[in-house]
């Protein structure tokens, strides 16, 4: 194994943060079909890089050999911005937790169980700005594959 999920596993290998699964008792997401060199942190876990006070993301996904998603989930109608400034945070961290010379493709992703009309066009309008590159959010359904979201731009 190399390349950023090592670096990700080796910082946090005594913690408490790196999880198996993606999701709530509600709204799950599928890593069935995910990169089997990956590595899953829960920033509302024990051991993670961020206080339980502050704004931030669900999960923080990483993959080789470099892909980073910021994971929010929702078991309701999101409110878009407050949910884009919860993944704005989580790429912040991904970005302070990954050398700044190593090329990371970042999709924000933001799960949910439903979305009316309104809400899906706020969200297309929304990005997360990850290495001075703005980056649209990706959303997929609860029970949806994570891979669903990591397709072209």
């Amino acid at each position: 194994m190399s390349g950023v999920v090592h670096g990700i596993l080796q910082r946090f290998a005594d913690q408490g943060c790196l999880v198996d699964a993606i999701g709530t008792k509600e709204c799950k997401v599928s890593l069935a079909d995910a990169p089997a060199s990956r590595a899953v942190v829960d920033l509302d876990a024990d051991g993670s890089p961020l206080g339980p006070a502050r704004v931030k993301c669900d999960y923080l996904f990483f993959a080789d050999p470099n892909l980073v998603a910021p994971i929010e989930i929702k078991n309701s109608e999101p409110d878009v911005k407050r949910a884009a400034r919860q993944l704005q945070a989580g790429a912040k961290v991904a970005d302070d937790l990954t050398p700044g010379g190593r090329e990371l493709v970042c999709r924000p992703v933001l799960v949910s169980k439903s979305l009316r009309r309104a809400k899906q066009m706020e969200l297309r309008q929304a990005t997360v700005q990850f290495r001075r590159r703005p980056e649209k959010i990706r959303r997929i359904a609860c029970g949806g594959s994570l891979t669903e979201a990591f397709g072209s731009a």
